[in-house]
């Protein structure tokens, strides 16, 4: 049965937010004393797992939970990509990857952690996500961004003073924006909701478990992202990666080209598209 994202998100309000809340309060519940009940998430973070938003891989994990609008729509993608055509994958064109899509993190990321926002620093695209955990609501007005609006809550699950849980929920996200490059896409309508909740399994390993919940799909989709840790030192490289620096990805129209930049030229991507060749200018 497909539901929409509306009836999805009140679903899970309905059965997930109440547990959550209750872990919530054990959270709020630290001493004032307490020198630092925040976790020590610093250093560089790095994917584990395929760059499909399931990390095993559609072979492995089975196809996308989509509509069947959807799977149409992803199967007509596939086959103008087959072509040559540029379709189903907005970072291709440089375009930000947005919410979801940013969390399978291309490049590395770090967390940067304080009492009233979390950070995430992501390389890929010099991404920033805010995560609010200083207690607000949601605004009346939300600007709608490709990473969205988040709002986090700490939770200390094992009771020992420390949190060592970050829920987030995630609003108000721009589009166009896919899952990954394999053409599976999000709804026109953008009304998107991301649940995640951060979690530290080891000295080594961060897991993300996300759950979103969206109209292209039957219902919500959570995935488990892993990523592997490098701790903080001078030996950390940081890669600064910009889009347009070095795109060779041209659309004309409605025609896409690649930039051929030792001949100059525009070649084509497609069976039965013509190579562009500039004149010479005297």
């Amino acid at each position: 049965m497909i539901i929409s994202a509306r009836a999805a998100l009140l679903s899970l309000s309905l059965f997930v937010l109440p547990s959550l809340m209750g872990c919530a309060q054990t959270g709020n519940n630290i001493p004032s004393e307490t020198i630092n009940p925040y976790p020590d998430w610093s250093g560089q973070w790095s994917r584990i797992g395929s760059l499909n938003w399931e990390p095993e891989g559609y072979a492995v994990a089975g196809p996308p939970p989509l509509t069947p609008e959807y799977q149409a729509r992803r199967e007509e993608f596939q086959r103008l990509r087959d072509q040559g055509v540029l379709v189903g994958d907005p970072p291709a064109t440089c375009l930000p990857p947005g919410m979801p899509r940013l969390m399978t993190m291309s490049f590395p990321f770090e967390m940067i952690i304080t009492p009233a926002t979390s950070y995430i620093l992501a390389d890929w695209d010099s991404a920033v996500r805010r995560i609010y955990t200083d207690g607000r609501g949601w605004p009346d007005y939300m600007l709608a961004e490709f990473n969205g609006y988040s709002i986090g809550q700490w939770h200390d699950e094992n009771g020992d003073g420390i949190y060592d849980m970050l829920s987030v929920e995630t609003r108000s996200i721009k589009g166009p924006r896919s899952f990954d490059s394999s053409a599976v896409v999000l709804h026109d309508n953008n009304e998107t909701v991301v649940f995640e909740e951060f979690r530290r399994l080891d000295e080594n390993t961060l897991e993300n478990t996300i759950t979103t919940i969206d109209d292209a799909l039957t219902g919500p989709w959570t995935v488990k992202r892993q990523y592997s840790h490098t701790p903080p030192s001078d030996e950390v490289l940081w890669i600064e990666y910009v889009c347009a620096e070095n795109n060779r990805h041209i659309k004309l129209g409605d025609e896409w080209y690649f930039l051929n930049s030792e001949e100059g030229t525009l070649d084509p991507t497609r069976e039965g598209q013509p190579k562009l060749v500039p004149e010479a200018i005297e």
